[in-house]
């Protein structure tokens, strides 16, 4: 996992390489300002912090079954008596949490 700094340097050597980039201000194309750029890593770093640290939530909803179908599942498992780690509720969402780990677990 990478540190904060680590995100910095490969978020400014991202915005770097972009140059230069230009933007529309009151209908005038302007090349950023340092200022700009500056903001430009800042939140590009902190995207890049926010993907590394909590994209596994969003990867795992995109994942999991539908409430409609986790419900079936569940209900099967009590019918067939597999409500345990064997059924098919639980390897189905055990399989989405395995393939998206919570960071440093």
């Amino acid at each position: 996992m990478a540190t904060l700094e680590e995100l910095k340097i490969e978020a400014t050597a991202e915005i770097e390489a972009a140059k230069p980039q230009y933007i529309s201000v009151n209908n005038e194309e302007r090349e950023r300002t340092e200022a700009e750029y500056a903001q430009a890593v800042t939140d590009l770093t902190n995207l890049k912090w926010q993907k590394q640290e909590y994209g596994y939530k969003s990867n795992r909803a995109l994942e999991y079954p539908s409430i409609a179908d986790q419900l079936d599942k569940l209900w099967h498992d009590i019918n067939n008596g597999t409500l345990d780690n064997t059924g098919e509720f639980f390897t189905a969402l055990k399989e989405v949490k395995d393939n998206n780990p919570k960071p440093g677990a």
